[in-house]
């Protein structure tokens, strides 16, 4: 059977079992195959699935079946088991979307289902089991190498970026969901000095607040400037304003023992100054010797007592 004549994104791993069944009715297909990211393919009939729901199990989502086998709740069917699997038609499941085939396909899980548009020319990205493959625009814009990336390693959100390394050269590839396993990739290389930059200081704004928290300091993050406060500041990036910080250090304690060690360095440094004390004129006389005296005498000379 072709594939397109059935294939939907509605039917994917998160469904639940139950609307498993009622697509697997609608399609008319005889078995249900789930091929997941990681593991082997489980194959179910049409009646073990009914058996499986009956079971309390119709919540469960489709992504739990290798989990229900291992519990023994069903055994897979193998595929050696059914006879001309070419001709037996089943409804597939995948991280992909769903799609009816004949059974002879689950030989081949590894092989992605590609949808309609997958050469359009836009840069398109699919995980299939742990490998990511990428459409002819995405390999004229990127080459080979987002191809060795592990597709099961990826961050499990809409929007997220990957920096790959590539000849010597960072690359950075922003990745945005399209559908289940399909993503759009664009080229983000020119704003990988920012994402750096950012980096950089973000890494300055961490150890600033580690060390104010050290000093004994509060901050606090804000969206709008607080009132009555004169201790935050604006947190500004390229011209545009993200936020408000506040930002509150303890009193500084005045060091008194530090100052007296201070003053008395500084009064060892200062010079001593020897004050002579005050001869009385009694004693400056009992210094003067019999020459001296002589020579006071009036009308005398030193040549006259020498005389």
């Amino acid at each position: 059977m072709n594939t397109s004549e059935y294939n939907s994104n509605s039917l994917t791993p998160e469904s639940t079992l139950l609307y498993f069944l009622r697509k697997l009715f609608e399609t008319a297909a005889e078995y249900a195959v789930y091929i997941p990211e990681v593991g082997d393919v489980i194959i179910l009939s049409k009646g073990q699935l009914v058996s499986i729901v009956e079971r309390n199990c119709a919540d469960s989502m489709i992504k739990t079946l290798p989990q229900l086998a291992e519990r023994n709740v069903f055994k897979p069917i193998n595929y050696d088991e059914i006879d001309s699997p070419e001709r037996v038609t089943a409804l597939y499941v995948r991280n992909t979307g769903s799609f009816t085939d004949s059974l002879e396909t689950s030989l081949n899980p590894d092989q992605p289902l590609y949808p309609e548009w997958w050469n359009a020319p836009v840069p398109f990205a699919m995980s299939s089991r742990g490998t990511l493959r990428l459409n002819d625009m995405a390999i004229k814009m990127f080459g080979s190498g987002p191809e060795q990336l592990n597709a099961n390693e990826l961050p499990e959100k809409d929007e997220f970026m990957v920096r790959l390394e590539n000849n010597d050269e960072a690359i950075l590839i922003a990745f945005k969901k399209l559908s289940p396993g399909i993503f759009t990739i664009e080229d983000c290389t020119n704003n990988l000095t920012d994402v750096d930059d950012i980096t950089w200081w973000a890494a300055v704004g961490l150890t600033w607040i580690k060390e104010i928290e050290n000093q004994g300091g509060k901050w606090q993050r804000l969206d709008a400037p607080p009132e009555g406060k004169k201790t935050f500041r604006a947190c500004e990036w390229q011209g545009q304003i993200q936020g408000y910080i506040n930002l509150e250090m303890p009193p500084r304690k005045k060091n008194v023992t530090k100052k007296k060690e201070v003053k008395q360095v500084e009064q060892k440094l200062e010079p001593e100054t020897k004050i002579e004390p005050e001869r009385k004129s009694d004693d400056v006389i009992g210094h003067i010797g019999p020459q001296a005296m002589a020579l006071l005498a009036a009308g005398q000379t030193r040549d006259d007592i020498l005389l």
